[in-house]
């Protein structure tokens, strides 16, 4: 199951639960774990920017190290399923996040922050590269700002064109925005009552996407193998027959064979007639006839 790869759209239930684990952990990190952002980098390239200009390098080194950590996730989700095309990388990305997410909660209070927010960034890295397209809608589920900019931009161009198709778009970027904020609320009300705890909600909820994929994949590998015995059976069933249209260049190829060679041996026959016939028209006969003709 985990060598057959996922070709269709995931479901919109798929991207509503990514999206709201994308919300949650933007909240989760900022809220336990130093102000940090890990979904997105732009925010950490500006912390990390302003804290080497002032000469804060230790400072900055946490937003380093979670840019680092997200350049590693896109490089690893690209470069896999690149290279593994047999293997189902989002069933793979989802049990790797359920087991991470279950590690990062038992993190030791004591611990310093930089373990979490690299390992959530990436995280996030890889599940932003992977689940890229809802019905055929190409959107985020780690971050908003360009969910926004697609939702208004559909919506206006539904209201001057009066296209249905484009308020469909726009839904389908609100809706994941609208999971994204609810997640953030959870992870913002939960890390205060849980702490590192909290984040096995997210775990729990990705249970359901995991049994979805594991399913989707084992019916696949059912029909892909009907579909190879049947084709199997025809092949088989095609060797069974006699071959007609084979035999009837062969029998042609016999008769023009045939038809030639009587043609040669005709022609070789007339030839000795006609050299008989001009042998005893120019009376070349033997000897001996020409002596009992004397006689």
């Amino acid at each position: 199951m985990l060598f057959n790869n996922f070709k269709r759209d995931p479901a919109p239930y798929v991207f509503a639960m990514f999206a709201f684990i994308g919300g949650f952990l933007e909240a989760f990190t900022f809220s336990l774990h130093g102000g940090v952002f890990c979904n997105a980098q732009t925010g950490n390239l500006v912390m990390l920017v302003i804290d080497f200009v002032q000469g804060n390098l230790s400072g900055g080194l946490k937003y380093l190290y979670s840019i680092l950590a997200y350049i590693a996730g896109i490089f690893l989700s690209t470069v896999v399923p690149a290279r593994f095309k047999k293997v189902n990388w989002p069933l793979v990305v989802t049990a790797a996040e359920i087991v991470i997410l279950v590690g990062i909660a038992f993190i030791p209070q004591g611990a310093e922050n930089w373990y979490t927010y690299v390992t959530v960034s990436f995280v996030c890295s890889v599940q932003y590269n992977t689940f890229t397209k809802l019905r055929g809608v190409a959107l985020a589920t780690t971050f908003c700002t360009n969910n926004i900019r697609q939702t208004v931009m559909h919506f206006v161009k539904g209201v001057s064109e009066k296209d249905r198709a484009e308020f469909k778009k726009s839904a389908t970027y609100a809706f994941v925005i609208l999971c994204f904020a609810i997640g953030a609320a959870v992870g913002v009300l939960s890390a205060g009552e849980l702490g590192n705890y909290c984040i096995i909600i997210c775990s729990v909820l990705l249970l359901p996407v995991l049994a979805l994929f594991v399913t989707d994949s084992t019916l696949s590998v059912k029909m892909r193998r009907m579909v190879a015995a049947e084709s199997q059976s025809v092949t088989e069933y095609d060797k069974e027959l006699p071959s007609v249209p084979n035999d009837g260049v062969k029998v042609s190829e016999k008769n023009a064979l045939t038809s030639e060679s009587i043609s040669v041996s005709d022609s070789v026959v007339a030839e000795e007639n006609t050299a008989n016939g001009t042998a005893e028209s120019s009376g070349d006969v033997p000897s001996e006839e020409k002596s009992v003709e004397r006689r």
